[in-house]
């Protein structure tokens, strides 16, 4: 049996492997690393800034989740053969893409941290010295395939073009390799003879001056043209603003005549209207007038009724009072009458002198009887007829 010292050294050499078993066995990556734990050959788990337990014969790997740039500049021959020298850079990734991490890892060499080479300058590296050279050939192999398809003039003057065409091309690559190829930039393009790009610019030059020329032709012309369309515009603004007006002032004269003759036959009913009241204040009056001489009338012819009522009372009276007279006295007042008639006669008659002559047989008392009779037979003749 093992003394007591023995066995608590023995318990203290477990503890401690025990302590260093799982001290390998958990695995913590930083925030700005990933972190793959691979077994049997084959991606268990993956992710960035995460933390596992690794297993006997599991494979750590871990690696900078940082972007990375790969600068080029590759000399190229165009479309028309011609040597030119393009500069520019790509900027990528691991892919977080499915198993782009474990692809990533096992065909571009990144860099496992846990077991760095010697000649790895940065922690923040993905690749090695070699792996960064072999990743800038394989860019560089692709920007030549790119300019053979195309002419100095296209390389110099549509660098967009070259960018998109590159980033098509490189999709092909970020899906082998479990990359992702955030920005690709192209920073110069220039042919390698010199003389030829002074050529070129000269060229250049020329075409853009003539360009230029060109422009402001274009523009004078255009200016011009706008100048006339502007002068036939104002001039069938002008036509038609005279033509609305004339249109206004005829619209203003129609409606001043329609006026005019509104107020006008206004003006006849007004004296149409006022004619008729006239008339019938004038048959009013008139009426009026009627009405008053019918009244005059009607009183007058009253009172003549009334008179000639009160003149045959009166002739009744007085035949009344004749009857009533005996015939000496009605013939001595007849005589009397006569005389006084006879005489004021005379007296009217311019005579100086008078004389009675006696024609027929009868003398002058005889004559008078006979005018006395007369007067009494006029007057019987007048009581004997009805009154008034």
């Amino acid at each position: 049996m093992l003394p007591p010292v023995a066995l608590v050294l023995l318990a203290l050499a477990v503890i401690t492997l025990l302590a260093v078993a799982i001290a390998r066995s958990l695995v913590i990556a930083q925030p700005d690393e990933w972190l793959l734990c691979i077994r049997n050959g084959r991606l268990v788990r993956a992710g960035i800034g995460i933390s596992l337990w690794r297993l006997p014969g599991d494979v750590v790997a871990r690696f900078t989740s940082t972007m990375q740039r790969v600068g080029f500049t590759v000399s190229a021959l165009s479309n028309d053969r011609l040597r030119v020298a393009i500069e520019g850079f790509v900027l990528w990734s691991v892919s977080e893409d499915g198993d782009g991490p474990f692809r990533a890892f096992r065909k571009l060499g990144l860099v496992n941290l846990d077991a760095p080479p010697g000649d790895l300058k940065s922690r923040k590296h993905l690749l090695s010295t070699p792996q960064h050279r072999a990743f800038q050939q394989l860019l560089g192999a692709a920007v030549q395939r790119l300019a053979t398809a195309r002419s100095l003039e296209e390389l110099l003057l549509h660098q967009e073009a070259v960018v998109t065409e590159l980033r098509e091309q490189l999709a092909v690559l970020e899906q082998e390799m479990g990359v992702r190829v955030d920005q690709v930039e192209v920073l110069q393009v220039r042919p390698a003879d010199e003389e030829l790009l002074r050529q070129m610019s000269a060229e250049v030059e020329e075409r853009v001056r003539e360009g230029a020329a060109n422009v402001h032709l274009e523009t004078t012309e255009r200016a011009s043209r706008r100048a006339i369309e502007s002068e036939a515009r104002l001039a069938q603004e002008r036509a038609e603003a005279r033509k609305q007006a004339l249109e206004r002032e005829k619209a203003l004269r129609l409606a001043e005549i329609a006026h005019q003759r509104e107020t006008r036959l206004r003006e006849q009913e007004v004296e149409r209207e006022q004619a008729l009241v006239d008339e019938a204040k004038t048959i009013e009056v008139a009426r009026a007038v009627l009405e008053r001489e019918e009244l005059q009338l009607a009183s007058r012819l009253d009172r003549i009724r009334r008179e000639a009522a009160a003149s045959g009372d009166a002739i009744s009276a007085v035949a009344v009072a004749e009857e009533k007279k005996s015939q000496a006295v009605r013939d001595h007042e007849l005589a009397r009458l006569v005389a006084e008639k006879v005489g004021e006669a005379l007296k009217a008659l311019p005579l100086h002198e008078a004389r009675w002559i006696t024609v027929g047989p009868e003398s002058p008392v005889s004559s008078l009887a006979a005018l006395f009779a007369a007067a009494r037979d006029v007057t019987s003749a007048g009581r004997g007829r009805p009154p008034g």
